[in-house]
């Protein structure tokens, strides 16, 4: 009665869009199979709405804990989100405490602490959050005995905790069932490829595999909730290395048998999606027989290659791992294969020159040759990255005929030019200190 009495006094206010709703709905799957916060009432505002919800809060609610995870992009709209939430909760009289998470907290949780948040949950949240509000809503611990967070001492001065091990997917669901936040099956998490200028790099993750058993699981929990409009997509930073023992290589008799597995469990009409979005696939993974193992258990048509660049010098000191030629290679043994493919090029890289820019210019006239598109970007710093520090990404004007042209074509498409505005926005906030 204790434990549910002091649930009743507690609601927990979690931000959602459709950009984090993978991450959400996996936090919020933890909760769902904790024993006792599976009880807990969660409200899922949308980010930018008139927070109606708040306003159906019961006096016996004395505390809203506050939660959001988000991208850089997001930085300056979830910090105008939470503030206003919380100036209206208080309003009302209730206590509030936030806690934020994923790759731009994780990242600068200073300047999250600073502006917007009370603690910031530091990588992986399975563990973090489940501690988090136990010792919120039961006092049952330390501030400094829950695992993985960063906060601001008395005298204004950052304080981290211990992290949490890695988590075993196994042990955790991939969406919450409960909640009915149906998303794609994250099948591998943490990426041995080290590109500078990502933040899954930041995270320092191990590269760990959802088990084929536990995906067929959770596969048939989804084909019981939508019948015949089952539709599968997986989350992995690398596809093509799904069961490989160091996420370079191939296991492909095991990436075969799991995929087997998952269309065994659909309906006839239902369908998978592999290589695609959220699960791209890196040039070097592309052979005879991963390109065989798509076309027999993927109903994708579109793959998402990622290419970068078409100077190898960019390509070396952005540690992708790949060359240009790689590249061409794999798109032409995809394209053969009857795929639609879409290679993925960053304007402004660091270190960006002429010469790289003609090259680069050079690769995506040939992939359009060959029947690629093009999928364009425009280089962002984001923080905790060994690239936060460098200037934002510039589209040059020698990219500009190629632009036009492909995009009046139907060859190119992206959000290379909401992205120049994203990442001069990241640089002066660097700048002011955020």
């Amino acid at each position: 009665m204790i434990l549910t009495s002091k649930l009743n006094d507690v609601v927990l206010y979690f931000f959602y869009s459709r950009i984090n709703a993978n991450a959400i709905s996996a936090l919020i799957a933890s909760l769902d199979i904790h024993p006792i916060l599976r009880d807990l009432r969660i409200v899922l505002p949308r980010v930018n709405s008139e927070f109606k919800e708040i306003y159906e809060l019961g006096e016996e609610i004395n505390k809203v804990i506050i939660a959001a995870s988000y991208f850089s992009t997001q930085y300056e709209t979830i910090g105008r989100n939470l503030k206003e939430l919380q100036s209206q909760l208080h309003a009302l009289g209730k206590e509030t405490v936030t806690l934020v998470g994923g790759p731009h907290p994780s990242g600068a949780p200073f300047s999250a602490l600073q502006n917007h948040a009370d603690y910031v949950c530091l990588g992986e949240g399975e563990i973090t959050l489940v501690e988090f509000l136990m010792w919120q809503v039961f006092q049952d611990r330390k501030v400094n005995e829950v695992r993985g967070l960063a906060y601001l001492n008395n005298d204004g001065e950052m304080e981290k905790t211990p992290k949490p091990p890695q988590i075993d997917l196994d042990m955790y669901p991939p969406f919450s069932v409960k909640h009915k936040l149906f998303r794609p099956i994250e099948i591998t998490r943490g990426c041995a490829w080290k590109c500078r200028f990502c933040q899954i790099r930041s995270k320092g993750l191990s590269v760990r595999h959802r088990s084929p058993e536990l995906i067929w699981k959770y596969v048939k929990i989804l084909v019981e909730y939508f019948k015949d409009r089952t539709q599968i997509r997986f989350i992995s930073p690398n596809a093509l290395s799904y069961a490989s023992s160091d996420g370079r290589s191939l296991n492909l008799g095991e990436l075969a048998r799991m995929l087997k597995g998952v269309r065994k469990a659909l309906p006839i009409s239902g369908k998978v999606f592999f290589g695609s979005f959220p699960s791209e696939v890196r040039p070097e993974t592309i052979n005879l027989d991963s390109v065989k193992i798509m076309r027999e258990f993927s109903d994708s048509k579109k793959v998402i290659l990622g290419g970068q660049s078409g100077s190898d010098n960019l390509l070396k000191l952005s540690d992708r791992g790949h060359s240009s030629a790689e590249v061409l290679r794999a798109t032409r043994l995809l394209l053969d294969a009857g795929f639609q493919v879409d290679v993925d090029i960053i304007f402004g890289l660091p270190g960006e020159l002429e010469e790289d820019i003609l090259l680069t210019i050079s690769l995506m006239e040939s992939l359009v040759e060959m029947g690629a598109k093009i999928h364009s970007h425009t280089f962002m710093p984001l923080v905790g990255t060994p690239f936060a520090s460098k200037a934002a990404g510039k589209v040059n004007p020698l990219y500009f005929p190629i632009i036009s042209r492909l995009q009046g074509g139907g060859h190119l498409n992206g959000k290379h030019e909401v992205q120049e505005v994203h990442a001069k926005k990241m640089e002066n906030l660097k700048k002011q200190g955020s």
